[in-house]
C-alpha cells in the first residue's frame, strides 16, 4: 500500500472515531440535562403521568441508557432518525428546510467573501505600505473580532430602523405562503430580506480570508521563482498571479474548514434575524429537550466539520509535497 493511501485509511479512521465521539458526547450531555421534554405540558396539565409514560415508551425512554445508545447509534449509521418528540413529525422532515435556509444564506455569503477579500487582500500585499492595506487590515480585522450579534444589530438598527430600506426580520412576508424551494427562494420578496444577513454574513468572514490571502502573496513575493519569473519579463500583474496562485492552498483549505462549519449555522445571525436556519432550530431543540431532533442536528453538523477537515487534510497532502503523508518529518 503507497504511503497516500495508508495516509487516506488512517485519516478515515481518526474521521470515524471523532463522529463516534461526538455523537457519544451529544448523547450523553442531552441526558444530563434536568427536567425532561414533558415537563411544561405536565406541569400546563396537558399531559398526564399515564400519558408521559406511554409517549417515553414510544420514544424508547424508557429504556435502560445503553439500550437507549445502541437504538441511537443505530438511528444515525442509518440515516433513520426517528420523530420529533415535540413536533411529532420525522426528524429529516423538520431539519431539511432548516438546512437549505441555511446553505442558502451562508454558502453565497462565504464563496463571495472568499473571492473578494482574496483578491482584495492578494492586491494589498503585493502593494504593501499602502493607505489601502492598512484601512482593509483595519475594517476587516475589526469585523471579525466584533460578535457578529452586535454587527447584525447595528445593521438592523441603520438599515431596518433608521433609513427603513429593508426589513429587520425573518425571511419571507408574514402574510407570504410559497410552495416550494424555488417560490420560496426566487422572489423579490425573499431577496428584500436576503440582503441584510448576507451582508453581515459577507463582513464577518472577510477578514480572514484577506489576510491568508496577503501573507501568502507577501511571503511569495521575495521568493527565486518570482525573480525568475521577473528576469523573463513578466509584467507586475502576471507576477502578482503567479504569487496569488502559489499561495491558494492556505486559502482553499481554510475554505473547505469553513464550509463543514457552516451546517451549524451562525447562530447568532440567525437568532437576530429570525432566520429559520438550523443554528436556531438547534437551540430550540435544546431548550425543549427534543432529543431525536438535538442528536439529529448534532450529528449532520458534526459530520460536516471532519469531512471538510478530512477534505482539508487530503488537499493539503496531495498538494503540497512538503507534507509527508507518512507520518514522519516533512519531505
Amino acid at each position: 500500500m503507497s504511503d497516500f493511501r495508508r495516509f487516506l485509511v488512517k485519516r478515515f479512521a481518526i474521521a470515524a472515531a471523532l463522529t463516534l465521539i461526538a455523537v457519544s458526547i451529544i448523547f450523553v450531555v442531552l441526558r444530563m440535562l434536568p427536567g425532561s421534554p414533558f415537563e411544561a405540558l405536565i406541569t400546563a396539565g396537558n399531559l398526564s403521568e399515564e400519558q408521559v409514560n406511554e409517549i417515553m415508551g414510544i420514544y424508547g425512554l424508557n429504556k435502560p441508557l445503553w439500550q437507549q445508545y445502541l437504538s441511537y447509534l443505530k438511528s444515525i449509521l442509518t440515516f433513520q432518525f426517528g420523530y420529533s418528540i415535540l413536533r411529532s413529525r420525522p426528524v429529516w422532515e423538520v431539519l431539511e428546510p432548516k438546512l437549505v435556509n441555511t446553505l442558502v444564506l451562508l454558502v453565497p455569503a462565504l464563496v463571495t467573501t472568499a473571492i473578494l477579500s482574496s483578491l482584495l487582500g492578494m492586491y494589498v500585499g503585493w502593494n504593501r505600505g499602502g493607505k489601502l492595506e492598512k484601512a482593509s487590515i483595519i475594517v476587516t480585522t475589526f469585523l471579525r473580532s466584533t460578535p457578529v450579534f452586535i454587527t447584525a444589530i447595528i445593521f438592523v438598527i441603520l438599515f431596518s430602523y433608521t433609513f427603513g430600506l429593508v426589513p429587520a426580520f425573518g425571511m419571507r412576508e408574514v402574510t407570504a405562503s410559497p410552495t416550494g424551494y424555488l417560490d420560496t427562494y426566487l422572489s423579490t420578496d425573499f431577496l428584500h430580506h436576503y440582503i441584510l444577513p448576507f451582508s453581515v454574513a459577507v463582513l464577518y468572514y472577510s477578514g480572514d480570508f484577506l489576510l491568508l490571502a496577503r501573507n501568502g502573496v507577501v511571503e511569495k513575493k521575495g521568493s527565486e521563482f518570482l525573480k525568475l519569473h521577473r528576469a523573463k519579463g513578466l509584467s507586475e500583474f502576471e507576477q502578482l498571479a503567479r504569487a496569488g496562485r502559489n499561495s491558494m492552498l492556505p486559502i482553499l483549505t481554510y475554505f473547505a474548514l469553513r464550509l463543514g462549519m457552516i451546517f451549524q449555522g451562525l447562530i447568532l445571525l440567525e437568532v437576530v434575524f429570525a432566520w429559520p436556519g438550523i443554528g436556531r432550530a438547534l437551540v430550540l431543540a435544546i431548550q425543549q429537550q427534543d432529543y431525536p431532533l438535538v442528536q439529529a442536528a448534532v450529528f449532520i453538523m458534526a459530520l460536516a466539520v471532519i469531512i471538510a477537515n478530512l477534505l482539508a487534510d487530503v488537499l493539503y497532502a496531495y498538494f503540497d509535497p512538503t507534507v509527508s503523508t507518512s507520518g514522519g518529518g516533512a519531505a
